[in-house]
Parts: C-alpha cells; structure tokens; sequence
C-alpha cells in the first residue's frame, strides 16, 4: 500500500507541475507572444528592399510601355501606307500622301469624289522628304512619284525610318538610330 501511495503521490506532483506550467504559459503576461526589435526590424527592411525593387521596375515598364507604343504606330504607319499603295494598284486611282503635325493625310479622288483619310499618331513626329508641301503620290501601277525618306522621331528621341525607293516603289522600315 505504501507503494501504491507514494506512486500515486509521484502521479499528483508530476500532473500538479504540468497543469501549472501549462496554465501558467496561458496566463502569463510577461509571455513572448510578440516579436522582437530585430525581428521587426529585418521584415522592414526586406519589405522596404521589394519596395524598391517594385518602384524601380515600374518605371522601367513605363518606359518599355511608351517604346512599345512607339514600334505600334511606326508600324501602323508603315502599314497605312502599304496599304494605301495596295489600294492604288487594285482601284487604279492614285492616292496623294502628307505628313502633317500629328497625323498623317491620305487623298484621293475617284470617280469625280475627293476622298481624304487620316492616320493619327500621338508618339511622334514627322521630319523628311513628304512634310509639309511636297506629297508622296502613290500610282496604280505601283510605283512612286519620288524616293525619299520620313522620319518617325519618338518624343525620346528615337528614330526609326521610312524609305521609299523611286524605281520599284519599295516601301520599307528603316529601325532604331537613336541621337
């Protein structure tokens, strides 16, 4: 019976210290539920390092975003124009080209109607051989009224080219110089 005792008194202390080191761990104030200076500390400084690196990229695709938008209207000019000479063969009216601040003008006249279209561009501008009085003509069978060249400045100064070639009436783009 002794034994049984003293086991059974072991059994109350060893449970006695567990539920009072478990309660008292929940109950505490002084618990280390919180972080610490340093923990904090580093956290802000990986956050602040991401933020940064967010900030920097975001600019950096602002950029990429406006040259992006740059090559788009290069080639939707160059397009225009292609087809616009592709028009010229298949009607058999030829069509007059200007280069004007902002947009470029597309004319014609069919059948006793005058036709003009406009080309928009909002990333650009013209400098070359077709601004202002001179005009590019575009003629039915295909070929061109003079070769040339019109420059298509970014607003950062990039330069991509559009040539037209007198002989055969090639029209091509001419990328990337920068000044």
């Amino acid at each position: 019976m002794m034994k049984n005792n003293k086991t059974l008194f072991c059994n109350r202390i060893q449970t006695k210290r567990y539920f009072d080191r478990t309660m008292i761990d929940k109950n505490r104030s002084d618990d280390k539920k919180g972080y610490t200076l340093m923990e904090l500390l580093i956290s802000l400084a990986i956050l602040s390092l991401l933020t940064v690196a967010m900030v920097s990229t975001g600019f950096s695709n602002r950029e990429r975003i406006s040259d992006v938008a740059y090559q788009a209207e290069c080639e939707k000019i160059l397009y225009a124009l292609l087809q616009y000479q592709n028009e010229a063969i298949m009607d058999g009216y030829r069509r007059q080209v200007r280069f004007l601040e902002g947009r470029m003008q597309v004319s014609w006249t069919k059948a006793g109607v005058n036709y003009k279209a406009y080309v928009p561009v909002e990333t650009l501008t013209f400098t070359g051989s077709y601004t202002g009085a001179t005009a590019l003509n575009l003629y039915q069978h295909g070929t061109v009224s003079q070769g040339g060249t019109i420059n298509l400045i970014s607003f950062k100064g990039k330069i991509n080219r559009i040539i037209v070639q007198v002989g055969n009436g090639r029209i091509y783009l001419d990328e990337a110089l920068s000044e």
